[in-house]
């Protein structure tokens, strides 16, 4: 099995150069192999998705506006690690709550990836959950862009189809989607406990890579 390696090059240099309400921007220079170099990079706290499957094979997918995309997305159930010291699978199953009004029964790990490595810091798990419903209370109040963000059943053909077009784009969906059609097919390969660790996490929070939200 091959396996990502975390390296620990000499910083000779940082500087934080934006200090976001979300996220941070981070000049680094180190000494690789020689040679002394500059590397801008967005400082993330990390994230989960949720991809819900309910019976019918349909996938539970909310429209969010995107203002740095400036389009209303498709998208998974998703949020930032950003509540000190909470563990992704209560927080994922918070999005899904907040998000969706849904709760689940089953939950397992789906998938891991860094969403854009050559310039972020970001690590998203993505969760495979089964065994919906609607919590008796139904959907939080929410605020800002999820204030009016509408809830969907949309069946895996017609994702896949739209994702196979280009016409869905957003990254949680697409790996999701994605990873759910090959676990359908291999669960003993893909499939993981939900409680199961998180060596990338943990690699970035190693070598302090990772916005920790404030206390």
């Amino acid at each position: 099995m091959i396996s990502d390696r975390p390296v620990d090059y000499k910083v000779t240099n940082r500087e934080e150069i934006f200090n976001g309400y979300v996220m941070s921007l981070r000049e680094d220079v180190f000494e690789y192999n020689g040679e002394t170099l500059k590397r801008e990079y967005i400082v993330h706290p990390g994230a989960v998705g949720v991809i819900a499957l309910n019976h019918e094979g349909a996938i539970l997918l909310v429209e969010q506006y995107r203002h740095a995309q400036g389009k209303i997305m498709w998208e998974a159930p998703a949020g930032l690690l950003d509540a000190l010291d909470e563990d992704p699978l209560e927080c994922a199953k918070r999005e899904l709550l907040e998000e969706t009004g849904y709760v689940a029964s089953k939950w397992e790990v789906l998938t891991d990836f860094a969403n854009t490595p050559g310039g972020s810091s970001e690590q998203i798990r993505i969760y495979f959950a089964q065994g919906l419903k609607l919590h008796e209370e139904g959907r939080p109040q929410a605020g800002d862009e999820e204030r009016d963000m509408p809830v969907h059943w949309i069946p895996i053909s017609e994702v896949l189809a739209s994702i196979g077009a280009g016409s869905v784009t957003n990254a949680v969906l697409v790996v999701g989607t994605l990873a759910l059609v090959t676990a359908l097919a291999e669960p003993e390969i893909m499939l993981r406990p939900a409680d199961s660790p998180w060596p990338a996490r943990q690699e970035i929070l190693n070598n302090d890579r990772v916005r920790l939200p404030k206390s």
